[in-house]
């Protein structure tokens, strides 16, 4: 059975998008976090069905993208592993991607 591994950094991200939308709207938070573990689910039926990033460090060679369903605004960054998928980020279309997958001085 593949598994999902989510790193801490991804849960976090999740876990602040879901404030940040309860706040106007804790419906639509519920809708988002729910659509985001169905895209985990979809992602892991397929793997190569992200886009590669593009990426300039080695440790993040492979890495791919999709959007999440029915919010096509985020984006869940992710690398096929022996096993599955291991879920790196969870980030707005918006946000400048290369300072929070390939920040400075790591």
């Amino acid at each position: 059975m593949s598994s999902i591994l989510i790193t801490p950094a991804a849960e976090n991200d999740l876990i602040n998008i879901w404030l940040y939308i309860a706040e106007d709207n804790e419906g639509a938070a519920n809708r988002l976090y729910e659509a985001a573990q169905s895209t985990f689910e979809l992602i892991i039926s397929s793997p190569k069905m992200g886009t590669l990033y593009r990426a300039k460090r080695v440790r993040l060679q492979g890495l791919r993208f999709f959007p999440i369903q029915r919010f096509q605004n985020y984006m869940v960054y992710y690398k096929e592993i022996t096993d599955g998928i291991e879920i790196i980020r969870v980030l707005h279309g918006h946000m400048l991607q290369y300072n929070h997958l390939e920040p400075r001085g790591h």
